[in-house]
């Protein structure tokens, strides 16, 4: 069975393509195969890497589609190592670049979601652990954290930043957040299926807590009763269980006679049925009435 993470590849990689998303989402790829940003743009050609090859799959899908693909075969820029080990490159002439680069930087003003989609084939991941979710983007220089960082926040996304390993970090922890966001890349596979997985993840949980909440009940009830128990005997020996007022002589001889009955259950088998609370008081007048006597519990 194919992991979460596996399934929104997939999805990320085979997705229909839309004509009028093309564009922004090879932009998207593009910046995040940079690894630095090009502050002049002087260089003939720029080098992009990365090393997730499903990025290149997907790029390869859409490329020609898009306004470059028209003006520059992929094939005559990419540079894929041999057995697919390492990092695959890419030689983007200076004049394709300065669009690229131009796109992002608007990218934000309009919170252009294919852009942002493009940008995480390359620098998101997705975790589901036994307990959290987390939604994480890594990127290698600031300009890019910068970008996305400020579409999230402007579209009421509670990012956390931090530096990780020399690289920016934007890390998302909200279930809901984290499928609100995976359907607007249109990861629509993937945001369902962590709906059910959490879903799931509930149930279970809440189970769980049901369950260990019974025991610990079980488990206050057998303590309980194990001292009151003990308290109805210290009566017995002393043979004054007869001087006691008949309340409290009819609840002790209730719990001698149902040794495991919880407190609700002995107030509703007496003769004249009293609350949790009144049985409760009722030991406890037992126990210092108890604690009186000359040979204690």
């Amino acid at each position: 069975m194919k992991t979460l993470s596996e399934i929104m590849w997939d999805e990320w990689v085979f997705s229909p393509l839309s004509s009028t998303d093309i564009d922004s989402e090879t932009a998207g790829i593009l910046w995040g195969l940079l690894t630095v940003y090009p502050e002049t743009m002087s260089q003939g050609r720029f080098v992009l890497s990365g090393r997730r090859l499903w990025v290149f799959r997907r790029l390869r899908r859409i490329w020609a589609s898009s306004r470059w693909g028209k003006r520059l075969d992929l094939s005559s820029m990419l540079n894929v190592p041999a057995n697919f080990r390492g990092s695959v490159t890419l030689r983007i002439p200076q004049p394709i670049m300065k669009e690229v680069i131009f796109w992002g930087e608007n990218a934000r003003k309009k919170s252009d979601w294919q852009w942002m989609r493009g940008v995480w084939g390359n620098c998101g991941s997705l975790y589901v652990p036994k307990t959290g979710y987390y939604l994480a983007f890594r990127f290698r220089f600031y300009k890019i954290m910068e970008l996305v960082l400020s579409i999230l926040k402007n579209n009421q996304f509670p990012v956390g930043k931090r530096i990780v390993d020399g690289q920016y970090e934007l890390l998302l922890r909200d279930q809901e957040k984290i499928v609100t966001l995976l359907s607007h890349y249109k990861l629509f596979d993937t945001s369902l299926k962590l709906e059910e997985k959490a879903i799931v993840r509930a149930m279970r949980d809440k189970a769980n807590r049901l369950v260990n909440c019974d025991a610990s009940n079980i488990r206050k009830t057998l303590e309980a009763a194990e001292w009151q128990l003990e308290i109805a005997k210290v009566f017995q020996n002393e043979r004054i269980l007869n001087t006691l007022p008949e309340t409290l002589r009819e609840l002790i001889e209730v719990r001698m006679q149902y040794p495991s009955a919880t407190l609700t259950e002995l107030g509703q088998m007496l003769s004249k049925p009293v609350s949790k609370s009144t049985v409760k008081y009722r030991w406890q007048k037992l126990k210092t009435m108890a604690e009186q006597l000359p040979l204690g519990i």
